[in-house]
């Protein structure tokens, strides 16, 4: 006779096992993350890769489209004129449908810190992770390093003597609300990943692999998307 199962239900490893397995780590709402940052890996010293992008766009086949802001991001082949931008500038001005259509448009900034996140199911880190905070939250990281500097501490992300970040985020939408703590243990980034030096992201930049297009091919996403919600001879006669 078999004996009946009577193990419990393991729910985060259940969840884990079916989640798609991204680069990228957007806090939930109502959720915190701890997380270890890791030092900046360019010289200049910046620990955030910004990344500006227009949202609500569609490709060729229908599926959801992101493009990167030119008047950010733009250079050399794509130049640094950015049609959305200028198109939202526009559409502020119009009527209500209009107006919806310029905040779906307009450019959304995010901050994304290369980290390791704790898994308190495993007991252990993963990464790297890129981990995308808003303005207020970056520069929630940014006073904990202004106060580190001030008192003479190490700084969080200091490759010895660094400690985790303990961000929570509460709500959604416009009720969002961040807060960002330093748990005060410092340990070495090998106690964290005994590889972190070699699995470490050099180019945050590419990592975010922003997707650019010039201003006409801009301007073809813009159409496919809103082609029977616009007035496109006006728009022509404002800004080409």
């Amino acid at each position: 006779m078999l004996q009946k199962p009577s193990f419990k239900v393991n729910i985060a490893a259940n969840r884990k096992s079916t989640e798609r397995k991204t680069l990228f780590l957007d806090i939930k709402p109502d959720t915190s993350v701890r997380v270890r940052v890791m030092p900046p890996v360019t010289e200049d010293g910046m620990i955030f890769g910004k990344s500006v992008n227009h949202f609500k766009l569609k490709n060729e086949e229908g599926f959801g489209l992101a493009l990167g802001c030119l008047n950010e991001h733009g250079t050399g082949d794509t130049g640094t004129n950015c049609y959305l931008c200028n198109l939202v500038k526009m559409l502020r001005n119009g009527d209500k449908a209009e107006k919806k259509i310029a905040d779906d448009l307009r450019a959304s900034p995010r901050w994304y810190a290369q980290c390791w996140v704790f898994d308190k199911s495993e007991g252990t880190y993963f990464g790297p992770q890129l981990v995308g905070l808003s303005k207020t939250t970056a520069e929630a990281v940014n006073d904990i390093l202004v106060g580190q500097e001030d008192s003479g501490d190490d700084y969080f992300c200091d490759p010895e003597n660094g400690q985790d970040l303990i961000i929570t985020r509460k709500g959604s939408g416009l009720n969002t609300r961040y807060t960002v703590l330093a748990t005060g243990k410092k340990m070495p980034l090998s106690e964290v990943d005994a590889d972190w030096e070699t699995k470490i992201i050099p180019d945050l930049y590419a990592a975010l692999d922003i997707k650019l297009e010039d201003p006409d091919g801009q301007k073809r996403a813009v159409y496919r998307t809103f082609e029977d919600e616009l007035d496109w001879e006006k728009i022509q006669d404002v800004i080409g």
